[in-house]
């Protein structure tokens, strides 16, 4: 009987495992809009386009002449369905083992995300004969940096063959900060984060700018699988599939919605084993 137990746990139980945790992080396209322009954003286009400045240095990368008084330039269509890119996640994991089916894991992650798809401008001459329609497609990009931090339950089921399978669940907090929210006309970025608080820019309005720190929290739900694999006493990896569900609460996206990541966590053991 002894030889069987020891068969089957060859590795002695420890009871802190610390882990770095490397994946790809598909998060829920709901909040990239926040980056489309729009004019029901805290960020948009029509604050840069009613900037005088701004809006003469977009007309001349369009090819209008300054001295150009009738040509208009308007915007003739927005992005409503931006996603972000797959994007890396990295962080660090700590595990306390109670035995060798009940734990307790805390977890941060970071990943960078970016969004990006077009506007569609319209140039037109309001005098000139009916003729087809002069668009110009020109980019909205945002970057943001997400924070994720879990804290849960683990439950694992060993097997004879060394590894172990584990469900994980528990809370999370995300920290959302806004790194970047440009529009792109010919190459030539624009920032749309908007520095004048809720008046919005004014035309021929002494406004008092300063350094905007458009950031936001959020909490939910965490859900998670995978697979404990030990290679050595001190060492171990575990690929794993999770879902967060949490609010990432930038202004006007105030919705719980559901995001995916995939990872291989790389485990070390350090400590006296519990027998």
């Amino acid at each position: 009987m002894k030889d069987e137990k020891e068969d089957e746990n060859p590795f002695p139980l420890r009871r802190f495992e610390y882990g770095l945790n490397f994946g790809a992080y598909f998060a829920n396209k709901y909040s990239a809009n926040f980056y489309n322009g729009t004019p029901g954003n805290v960020n948009n286009i029509n604050d840069i386009l009613k900037n005088q400045y701004y809006r003469r240095d977009i007309r001349l990368s369009l090819g209008i002449d300054e001295t150009d008084t009738v040509t208009q330039l308007t915007v003739d269509g927005y992005p409503t369905n931006m996603h972000y890119n797959v994007a890396f996640s990295g962080g660090l994991f700590l595990r306390v083992n109670f035995d060798r089916m009940n734990s307790i894991f805390l977890q941060a992650n970071y990943a960078q995300l970016r969004a990006a798809d077009v506007v569609t401008l319209l140039v037109y001459n309001p005098y000139a004969p009916v003729t087809l329609p002069d668009y110009r497609m020109e980019q909205v990009i945002g970057k943001e940096g997400r924070v994720m931090l879990d804290l849960g339950y683990q439950r694992s089921f060993p097997l004879k063959s060394r590894i172990s399978l584990f469900i994980q669940f528990g809370g999370t907090m995300c920290y959302t900060q806004v790194r970047s929210s440009v529009f792109v006309v010919e190459g030539k970025e624009y920032n749309m984060v908007n520095l004048y608080g809720s008046t919005g820019y004014q035309q021929g309005v002494n406004q008092q700018t300063g350094y905007v720190n458009q950031n936001a929290f959020g909490f939910g739900g965490y859900l998670g699988v995978g697979a404990g694999i030990p290679l050595t006493d001190a060492f171990a990896i575990e690929p794993g599939f999770f879902a967060h569900y949490y609010a990432v609460n930038l202004e006007g996206y105030p919705g719980l919605k559901t995001s995916f990541g995939l990872y291989l966590r790389i485990l070390l053991h350090f400590g006296s084993p519990e027998e």
